[in-house]
């Protein structure tokens, strides 16, 4: 080989040791965090990931798995199946028109807030657990509709214009609400016409609070028993109407629970 090229070629050796060396020192490439992670499927195909996943007009069976992070999840029209088997991390599910069933794991606010809204129609809404802070709101909407909505704990103190934390809405329409306990400023609303809340406390440790609201109101714990409001600073309010409430102070010696609206 020449002399030319016998150099040319150790140069270049030389090049490709010092690239692999300067790449080795600066450590593995990271993934990047705010490419999504999820999965998810409508109707049996899967979507490419990305800040929307949206149903059709018909009825959609939408499946998500792995947690879904900065995305809005949209039935549309139609009596659609959604489930999302992650985390809600600062993202919005939310049924449509129709008569929709949202199944989803917790509701996980980090920068933004979490949403599960039933929109028109006789939805079912169940959600493990509802927890938000002052900043950042947890909170699911039955809106427009007879709605069961089924959750666990619902926790978390509003903040400003009673905003944020971790609130459960039936809004119109005659809903079922069912939740586990209502604590640390979390906060549960029938909304107007007929509404069924059964709860399995209110304001044990700190303060929650259970509101009817208008129309002829049913509130009481799990299993049709007495629901116990407090020790803590419970409240539960029946609201405007003819309400039936199997509601007593947890310590009647020193409640400092309220209790209004109920006869």
């Amino acid at each position: 080989m020449p002399r030319l090229q016998r150099t040319a070629a150790r140069r270049l050796a030389l090049t490709a040791t010092v690239l692999a060396v300067a790449s080795f020192a600066a450590g593995p490439v990271q993934a990047d965090d705010r490419l999504p992670s999820h999965h998810c499927v409508v109707n049996g195909a899967a979507v490419p990931p990305g800040e929307t996943v949206f149903g059709t007009a018909g009825n959609d069976i939408i499946e998500c798995e792995n947690d879904v992070e900065n995305v809005i999840v949209w039935g549309g029209g139609g009596d659609d199946n959604i489930r999302v088997k992650g985390l809600i991390i600062d993202s919005q599910v939310l049924g449509g028109d129709g008569n929709d069933t949202i199944q989803t794991s917790q509701l996980l606010p980090r920068e933004a807030s979490s949403t599960l809204r039933g929109g028109t129609g006789d939805d079912t809404i169940i959600v493990p657990t509802v927890i938000g802070t002052t900043e950042h709101g947890a909170t699911v909407y039955g809106d427009q509709g007879n709605d069961k909505i089924t959750t666990g704990s619902v926790f978390g103190s509003p903040g400003d214009h009673a905003r944020g934390g971790g609130q459960v809405f039936g809004n119109d329409g005659s809903d079922r609400i069912y939740t586990g306990v209502v604590d640390f400023g979390g906060r549960v609303l029938g909304g107007s016409e007929n509404d069924l809340i059964e709860a399995k406390g209110v304001g044990n440790e700190t303060g929650g609070t259970i509101q009817g609201g208008p129309g002829q109101d049913t509130i009481r714990a799990t299993g049709d028993k007495v629901l116990l409001a407090g020790p803590g600073w419970g409240v539960v309010d029946g609201g405007l109407g003819q309400d039936t409430c199997k509601v007593e102070h947890a310590s009647p010696d020193r409640a400092r629970s309220s209790i209004s609206g109920c006869p």
